[in-house]
């Protein structure tokens, strides 16, 4: 059906979905690049009910199909400009999208600034509404600590370039620039412009078109190479410009992979370990590289001072840097056997 809800914080790859549909649907202009018409192709942002309801009635004309891309936040969120419609007004909008021509085709946005847990409610009426007359599709931004997850996207963008990268060059692109596709798309042509005219990206091009991701994995080799000062004083200048749940979620993400790896690289193949802990081989192979420098032990103490840490910060009885510090630099007098029968959180 024609009728599509996206919403997410990744704002690049549901733009990117826009415009596939915008192409499928009415193509890129002439071949002398004239624009499509704006009777074809119109944008609306957050229309009252009125002009809603015009947009979900509008039949073609003899100039083809009609795309309506409609922000519509206000009509699924819970923002402060929230649309104040009676059942009346829910109702007739159900039944416009019910009704709504083959040749016209709407797409509702609801886009969410990252980090915001904000999301269209499924128990609405009007939600249920577009799910049963179309599609709904969420656009999440991946974590940082999603690496594995960011590799074939990102290989994806390369070879769309017409460039070529090893997994390697791969993962440091992502810790030079960070998780957002749209700053790794901006940084692979960047890249290009710098290598031309060759293809193959060398670590000198990456580091050159540089970028801000890289301290967040900086931080989590500083903490396995034993030097937590270093670490802190990172951490320290990522609060200034990141909130602290995203270097929490990202540190306690990385130690409880980084310890089930440890756990099982002890008998179990990279291929094993990477299928039981939902891994991409790859990461765990670079993990295991990297394990050989810290205990079993003190890879616990640390887990459980994370955990400690995201405790006392959202309790309030510790500022994030001070909870981050007795986390790293507490050494504790908790036996690697207490902590194990205690039952830590893998």
């Amino acid at each position: 059906m024609p009728v599509y809800l996206f919403w997410g914080d990744e704002d690049f790859t549901l733009e990117n979905e826009i415009k596939s549909i915008k192409d499928e649907i009415l193509g890129c202009g002439d071949s002398n690049g004239v624009e499509i018409s704006p009777l074809n192709y119109r944008c609306l942002d957050n229309p009252d009910f009125k002009t809603l309801i015009d947009a979900l009635r509008a039949q073609p004309m003899m100039f083809g199909d009609i795309l309506y891309k409609i922000r519509a936040d206000k009509y699924f969120l819970e923002t402060a400009k929230k649309a104040k419609l009676d059942d009346k007004q829910t109702d007739e909008i159900i039944k416009a999208l019910d009704l709504v021509s083959d040749r016209v085709h709407i797409i509702l946005t609801c886009p969410i600034e990252k980090g915001d847990r904000k999301k269209p409610d499924s128990r609405k009426k009007l939600y249920k509404a577009v799910q049963k007359a179309g599609s709904i599709k969420e656009f999440a931004s991946f974590k940082a600590y999603e690496e594995y997850k960011i590799l074939p996207v990102l290989k994806s963008m390369v070879q769309k370039a017409g460039l070529r990268a090893d997994n390697d060059t791969l993962t440091l692109i992502i810790r030079e620039v960070g998780p957002s596709l749209r700053d790794l798309n901006t940084a692979i042509e960047k890249i290009k412009l710098i290598i031309h005219p060759e293809k193959s990206i060398t670590e000198d091009a990456v580091k050159e078109a540089g970028g801000d991701g890289r301290n967040i994995f900086l931080i989590n080799d500083l903490i396995l190479d034993g030097r937590y000062t270093d670490a802190l004083f990172e951490i320290s200048k990522m609060l200034d410009k990141s909130h602290y749940l995203e270097i929490l979620a990202f540190l306690q993400s990385s130690f409880s992979k980084l310890l089930m790896t440890k756990v099982y690289s002890a008998s179990m193949s990279s291929f094993d370990i990477a299928r039981k802990t939902g891994q991409n081989e790859y990461a765990v192979k670079k993990s295991i590289e990297k394990l050989g420098k810290i205990s079993l032990k003190e890879l616990v103490r640390i887990k459980q001072g994370l955990t400690q840490a995201e405790y006392e910060i959202k309790s309030g009885q510790k500022e994030p840097l001070l909870a981050l510090e007795c986390a790293l630099l507490d050494k504790g007098e908790k036996s690697l056997d207490f902590a194990l029968k205690k039952g830590v959180e893998l």
